[in-house]
């Protein structure tokens, strides 16, 4: 006879029972273990989302779901504003599942669609404010703003964040992306889809307008050594 685990004698047929028993019961956990980690990467939890599995797909919103939001975030600087087009991203993301080629695509395919959900919501700021500015340029609006009020708005303008604010989305997009995500010029060309030349094009032409917006600020020499030939980031 054989004593068992606790201390009970047993047969051989039934000692050798209970170590397959044991065996398989591991064998099972590993197998289980196995399926749970295949079912958590990237590349099935994007194969399961593009098959109508709605489980998969808040999977891969979860994943992505915070450094997309601070993507966005760093480049509008408004939580709220943020979390709309967050959430914008991904429901491009789930009408476009059959489009992304690859998991390794994913999330440079993200960042892309960020950025370009930034581009318009600041092309619709654009519209508005100049809705905003032809009002207050008509001549009844003009005589019912004190001249006071109107020398405060501008010094309220003042300021890097506010001259940037005032770009056009296509240079304040790269300008953004450039200084507050370090990228360099080869990732800018390819989160915003232009050529190199172009990304160095718009850099300049922001940096300029940038410029001559806050030439007669206190900030201009400081952008001005900033923005000197080559500022000393990635790419240049």
């Amino acid at each position: 006879m054989i004593r068992g685990e606790q201390g009970r004698e047993e047969s051989p047929v039934s000692a050798a029972v209970n170590v397959l028993a044991s065996g398989q019961a591991k064998a099972l956990m590993a197998l289980a273990q196995a399926v749970s980690d295949r079912q958590e990467s990237l590349p099935w939890l994007l194969e399961a989302a593009r098959d109508g599995n709605a489980d998969a797909f808040a999977a891969l919103v979860r994943r992505f779901q915070a450094s997309t939001y601070q993507f966005i975030l760093r480049m509008v600087r408004r939580g709220a504003v943020a979390e709309d087009l967050s959430q914008d991203v991904f429901v491009r993301m789930w009408r476009n599942l059959g489009h992304i080629e690859s998991a390794d695509m994913l999330p440079g395919w993200l960042r892309r669609v960020a950025a370009n959900a930034v581009i318009d919501h600041w092309r619709k700021e654009e519209s508005r404010q100049r809705r905003v500015r032809e009002l207050r340029e008509h001549p009844i609006a003009r005589r019912i703003v004190r001249p006071s009020t109107r020398m405060e708005s501008r010094e309220a303008l003042g300021g890097v964040q506010e001259a940037i604010e005032t770009l056009p989305a296509k240079l304040k997009s790269v300008l953004v992306l450039r200084m507050r995500e370090g990228l360099s010029y080869e990732e800018l060309a390819d989160v915003l889809g232009l050529s190199v030349n172009a990304v160095r094009s718009r850099l300049f032409r922001a940096r300029q307008e940038l410029l001559e917006a806050l030439k007669h600020s206190s900030a201009a020499d400081y952008l001005a050594q900033m923005y000197g030939p080559g500022d000393g980031r990635r790419g240049t």
